[in-house]
C-alpha cells in the first residue's frame, strides 16, 4: 500500500504575523458596516373595543401619581413631563385654599349665641328648681252694687269690689304693681258685655301670706266709654227678674323678688264669672250672696 505524500502528512509552519498566507491574500476583505437608519417613532392609538370581537381586554388605567408604576398609557408618544406625576415643590408651597375670614367670624358668632341660649335654659331651670315660683291665687270675698239705674237717659251704676290675694311662694316676696279691674255684664248666651273699668292699689305681699284689696268700679262717668242702649235693654229685662249676672275681670302685673335674685314683671289674667246680684225689691241695691270667697281663674 503506498503512503501518503509527505507533504499532506506533515504540518504546515505557522506564519507570524507579518506573512500572510495564501488563503489570506487570496479572500476579498469583508465590505465596510452600512449605518440603519432607526425605526420610525410611531403613536401609540388606542381604539375602542369592536362589539362583537370576543377575548378583547382593555388596559388598565395609568397611574397619573406613581411613576414607577408597571403600565403606563399616555395619550401622546412622549411621556408627559415628571411634573405631571407630582409636585415638585416642598408640601408647604402647595395651594391650599383657605375659607374667608368672615365665615369664622359668623360662625363665632352663631356658637356664642348659642351658648348663651343653653346657660340662660340652665340658669332658668336651677331658679325654678330651686325657688320654685307658684302663680297667686285670687278670690272674691264681697261684689255689690248701688244705684244701679237702667230707666234714665244715661246708664249708672257703682260695683264695689273686695278680693283676697294668697302668696303660696315659700321664697319669693309678691309686688303687685298694677291691677286693673273690668266690670262686664253676662248675657243670657254667655258673651260678656263691658260696662266700666278702675285701678286697684298696688301691694306687697309677703311669703305664705295675703292681703285683701277693694276698689269701685264706676259706669256713667266722662271717663267711662258710654254702654249701647242695647246692652242696657238687655240688663233692664233681666232686672225685672230680680237677679243680674256680671262678671270681673283683672289684669295684673306683678314681679317676684328674693334676696339677690328679682324676677322680670309677669302679666297675669283673672277670670271671676258668674257674679250673680240679687236685688232689694224695685232699688237699685243688691249684692252676691257668698256663703265662702269664690275662686277666679288665673293665666300667666
Amino acid at each position: 500500500m503506498p503512503s501518503p505524500p509527505e507533504e499532506e502528512t506533515q504540518p504546515k509552519p505557522d506564519t507570524g504575523p507579518g506573512q500572510n498566507s495564501e488563503r489570506d491574500i487570496n479572500q476579498p476583505p469583508p465590505p465596510p458596516p452600512q449605518s440603519q437608519p432607526p425605526p420610525p417613532q410611531t403613536q401609540q392609538q388606542t381604539y375602542p373595543p369592536v362589539m362583537g370581537y370576543p377575548g378583547y381586554h382593555q388596559p388598565p388605567p395609568p397611574y397619573p401619581n406613581y411613576p414607577n408604576a408597571p403600565y403606563q398609557q399616555y395619550p401622546y408618544a412622549q411621556a408627559p413631563p415628571a411634573s405631571y406625576y407630582g409636585s415638585s415643590y416642598p408640601a408647604q408651597q402647595n395651594p391650599v385654599y383657605q375659607r374667608p375670614a368672615s365665615s369664622g367670624f359668623v360662625r363665632g358668632i352663631f356658637t356664642g349665641l348659642i351658648v348663651l341660649v343653653v346657660l340662660l335654659c340652665i340658669s332658668t331651670t336651677i331658679t325654678w328648681l330651686v325657688l320654685r315660683p307658684q302663680i297667686p291665687l285670687f278670690s272674691v270675698n264681697n261684689f255689690s252694687v248701688s244705684n244701679f239705674n237702667v230707666t234714665g237717659p244715661v246708664f249708672s251704676a257703682q260695683w264695689t269690689a273686695n278680693l283676697t290675694i294668697e302668696n303660696q311662694n315659700t321664697k319669693l316676696k309678691g309686688y303687685f304693681d298694677r291691677i286693673q279691674g273690668l266690670v262686664y255684664h253676662q248675657n243670657a248666651v254667655g258673651e260678656d258685655e263691658f260696662l266700666a273699668t278702675a285701678f286697684f292699689q298696688p301691694v306687697f305681699v309677703e311669703t305664705k301670706k295675703s292681703v285683701v284689696i277693694g276698689e269701685t268700679l264706676t259706669a256713667g262717668d266722662k271717663e267711662q266709654p258710654k254702654v249701647p242702649s242695647w246692652v242696657v235693654d238687655e240688663m233692664k229685662k233681666e232686672r225685672e227678674t230680680g237677679t243680674v249676672t256680671f262678671s270681673l275681670r283683672m289684669a295684673v302685673w306683678v314681679t317676684f323678688k328674693t334676696d339677690g335674685w328679682a324676677a322680670r314683671e309677669s302679666g297675669l289674667k283673672v277670670f271671676c264669672g258668674k257674679l250673680k246680684v240679687g236685688f232689694e225689691g224695685i232699688s237699685g241695691n243688691g249684692a252676691v250672696l257668698l256663703p265662702k270667697p269664690l275662686p277666679c281663674v288665673v293665666y300667666v
